[in-house]
């Protein structure tokens, strides 16, 4: 269900209008798909009490290394459609927040969009064996660079800003604390990161994971959805800050003669100051250490090279003292051999210093 772009009204469906200009009536199995407005206040809302997952679209759920407009184009990756109706049927409400800047470039429309979102929820209803395994639907279709004029900004809702999820979590009662982001990419986590939940990135490359620094890594979904599960032996964040955005100025936003202004700002609760304060401290550094800790027990790239340069230092000091009775030949492998060392040992603090 897209919705009207609305500068000064609440975010409202927009019932799609057939050809002959009648109303359909929205159909009660599909999700809601929720649009950015060009200015949007996202300011969470209390009571906070829901648990969810947010997750990326391309090469999170669907493959898509291009701009995807067609519906019938839609492929699930192996294990999604398990994945998420365990995740649902866990207790957690499954919300997807995506970037579509191909409506900014003229690649496709918003209501291709739609389709497409109505097609992922019906293949994986129709795959899992059930009903409305996905709640809802977010995306931003804004681009800086756009070349369809009125798309062009960057809006708070695109990300790695953290306005998707701060919305859903206001029109949904969530506990950003309780809530886990899920994608591919490091525009995902920090998306992730900045809104308060923890974070699984999706990927085999050691540095990526190393320069996004998520909670916790996942070679797949199906990893991704068992470190979810599996997240009661975590420690508890739920009173750690949310991280605070500047909502980027909009052209939109300019102040009238009587000294009013359109909202163009828009942050995550400001950390509370109280009792609470070292609880909240304790809780915050325990999170770290942890994910510090997962950090340092995965393989990365580094670590591979270092392997690699070890081996290599022990090859030369072997073919050293194959060459004991020549004291040049003898002495050349060995120097090799420290230079090598050098360098591995280089490897190594690089990989502690990131």
């Amino acid at each position: 269900m897209s919705l009207q772009l609305d500068d000064t009204g609440p975010l409202t469906p927009n019932p799609r209008r057939s050809e002959s200009g009648t109303t359909n009536p929205p159909l009660q199995s599909r999700p809601e798909t929720f649009r950015a407005r060009p200015n949007l206040d996202s300011r969470v809302s209390s009571p906070i009490v829901l648990q969810a997952v947010f997750l990326d679209r391309d090469n999170t759920l669907i493959a898509n290394d291009g701009d995807l407009g067609d519906p019938q184009e839609v492929r699930l990756l192996d294990g999604v459609a398990e994945g998420l109706k365990s995740l649902r049927e866990a207790g957690y409400r499954l919300i997807i927040v995506t970037n579509q800047g191909g409506v900014a470039r003229g690649v496709f429309t918003e209501d291709d969009v739609d389709s497409v979102h109505q097609r992922i929820a019906a293949l994986v209803d129709e795959t899992a064996e059930t009903e409305q395994v996905i709640d809802r639907f977010y995306y931003c279709p804004y681009h800086p660079d756009a070349t369809i004029e009125d798309y062009r900004r960057d809006h708070p809702w695109r990300k790695p800003h953290p306005g998707m999820l701060l919305q859903a979590a206001k029109d949904m009662d969530l506990d950003l604390s309780r809530c886990w982001m899920i994608g591919d990419q490091g525009r995902d986590i920090e998306a992730g990161r900045a809104a308060g939940c923890r974070t699984v990135l999706i990927t085999e490359n050691g540095l990526l994971t190393d320069s996004a620094r998520p909670t916790c890594s996942a070679s797949g979904f199906q990893e991704a959805v068992r470190t979810v599960l599996d997240s009661e032996d975590l420690p508890d964040t739920e009173d750690e800050p949310e991280a605070q955005w500047d909502e980027p100025e909009s052209e939109d936003s300019t102040e009238d003669e009587a000294g009013s202004a359109t909202i163009t700002e828009s942050r995550a609760p400001e950390p509370i100051a109280g009792s609470d304060d070292l609880k909240r401290a304790i809780n915050h550094l325990t999170e770290e250490i942890r994910s510090e800790r997962l950090r340092r027990a995965e393989f990365t790239g580094f670590r591979l090279a270092a392997g690699l340069c070890q081996l290599l230092v022990l090859l030369l000091a072997l073919l050293g003292l194959l060459q004991l009775g020549t004291t040049d030949a003898f002495m050349k492998w060995m120097i090799g051999a420290a230079l090598v060392q050098l360098l591995t040992i280089t490897i190594v603090l690089l990989d502690l210093k990131g």
